[in-house]
């Protein structure tokens, strides 16, 4: 949205990014539905039986895409990241499997500046399966390449 005039515009976004639910891409929700057609709503506030995601739900952009939501929980007193669902955003060319492993790198760096380096998923979400063996495999992407 905002750019140095005589700056170049890269043909396409490689990067990856779990984004907190205050993150100054998606705080802006109107906004970001409509560059990025990806509805948001953090859910802290939503009582849990009528919560769709999770209490504190990440968005996660692999390339220019929002391609999955976890919820999230560091438990520093045991080291560990925990997942406590992991969901695949629907309307994406990306399969759950790579999805997943890239995720998983995500999340093994979050885990490592959150002094939480073991990173948990709980069976919650229909991206669980994958991102749990993408985490146990431990071979998850760490450099995206656009198709």
């Amino acid at each position: 949205a905002y750019l140095r005039a005589g700056q170049s515009v890269p043909r396409r976004d490689r990067g990856t990014a779990l984004l907190c639910p205050f993150d100054p891409l998606i705080f802006f929700r109107p906004r970001v539905e409509r560059w990025f057609d990806f509805h948001y709503r953090i859910e802290i506030y939503t009582p849990a039986d009528k919560r769709q995601h999770g209490y504190y739900v990440y968005p996660f952009l692999l390339g220019t895409d929002f391609v999955a939501r976890v919820d999230l929980k560091a438990d520093r007193a045991n080291g560990a990241l925990i997942v406590k669902a992991a969901w695949c955003e629907p309307g994406h060319d990306h399969d759950a499997s790579e999805v997943a492993r890239h995720l998983a790198a995500e999340l093994r760096e979050l885990g490592h500046w959150t002094r939480c380096p073991r990173v948990v998923v709980l069976p919650k979400g229909d991206l669980a399966d994958d991102l749990s063996s993408a985490v146990e495999a431990g071979d998850e992407a760490t450099v995206w390449s656009a198709p």
